[in-house]
């Protein structure tokens, strides 16, 4: 009696199918662009994304994810700072500017001829967005972030 386990271990050629020609094989592969290769980008995304997803949402802004060497080669997943436009509508932009040129509350509501009430809402939401509990953090989120010192 033939044992059903070995059969289905046999290859695809084996069994009389057809075998698939392996995309790393054939001299076409040679010296490619690997960041033209839809697969490799694929395999990338998946990467980060799971990397991400191990991570977790409070994970540290600038320490990296992965860093790893595999076949000579570099692996090193670090997170970016999200543009402000992404993250800050045009006016908490306008007050983070004005916070990190050293204005208080009270001056900024006096120059943008808004209540002091709204300049702490938009603080409030400011921090939140960049998860910050500080004016001070908020700065330091912000410093290494030249689109925010540019004019609208």
């Amino acid at each position: 009696m033939p044992n059903d386990s070995i059969a289905t271990s046999v290859p695809h050629a084996r069994r009389g199918l057809p075998e698939r020609e392996s995309p790393w094989r054939g001299q076409e592969r040679l010296g490619a662009d690997p960041g033209s290769d839809e697969l490799v980008q694929h395999l990338v995304q998946a990467l980060v994304r799971r990397v991400g997803e191990l991570a977790g949402p409070h994970r540290v802004a600038r320490k990296p994810l992965l860093d790893m060497t595999e076949l000579g080669m570099r692996c090193l997943l670090v997170p970016v700072a999200p543009k402000v436009d992404e993250v800050l509508s045009p006016r908490e932009r306008e007050i983070a500017r004005m916070v990190g040129l050293g204005y208080t509350n009270r001056s900024i509501a006096g120059v943008l001829e808004i209540s002091l009430y709204t300049v702490s809402a938009h603080m409030r939401r400011i921090f939140t967005k960049l998860d910050v509990g500080s004016r001070a953090a908020m700065v330091a989120a912000l410093s290494d972030n030249p689109d925010l010192y540019v004019a609208d």
